[in-house]
């Protein structure tokens, strides 16, 4: 449980620290500058706006205007930032395997990778965890049960003590008579 726990607390410190860098320029084709279609995106990311960002990205993907692997790139970083209420890892995870798949020589590739590779670890971590509550759920469950089982069978022991009293007390009354 404690090799669960710090496990847990070093991914959970990664995607605090990390899990909202800032969406970076591709610099493999530097006499096209590719992000200029991005700034809106961006801004609206730095700002905080990530529901905005994530629908700006999408545009950009869907129309083609821009990079599609940077548009991958921005979406799985918003879907993977800690501090977006709306956060989806399993969004973040496909969207970092679809630009892998779709764009195994860009840039963002190998970043794309470890974002595969933590979010996996996460999702594993995420499992066990959902795994140990659900047997602690039953351990108390089944604790109830065998308190509730305790007692009904203190109140049995109770009932046949007294009854085992009554029934001394009626065979001293029948001797003494």
């Amino acid at each position: 449980m404690r090799r669960f726990l710090t496990a847990f607390a070093a991914v959970s410190a990664f995607f605090f620290f990390f899990g909202c860098t800032t969406m970076r320029q591709n610099t493999r084709d530097p006499e096209s500058d590719r992000s200029d279609q991005f700034v809106l995106a961006k801004l609206l990311f730095k700002e905080g706006y990530y529901e905005a960002a994530m629908k700006e990205n999408q545009k950009l993907l869907i129309e083609g205007k821009a990079p599609g692997d940077m548009a991958l790139y921005n979406i799985g970083l918003i879907s993977a930032c800690s501090f977006n209420p709306k956060k989806d890892y399993l969004q973040a995870l496909d969207t970092f395997k679809k630009l892998v798949s779709q764009y195994p020589h860009s840039s963002f590739a190998e970043e794309a990778k470890v974002w595969i590779q933590v979010l996996e670890d996460h999702q594993k971590i995420a499992d066990e965890r959902q795994k140990f509550l659900e047997e602690k759920r039953n351990l108390t469950r089944e604790r109830e049960i065998l308190s509730q089982e305790r007692e009904k069978l203190k109140s049995t022991v109770e009932k046949s003590r007294q009854l085992d009293i009554e029934i001394e007390k009626r065979r001293r009354q029948t001797q003494s008579r």
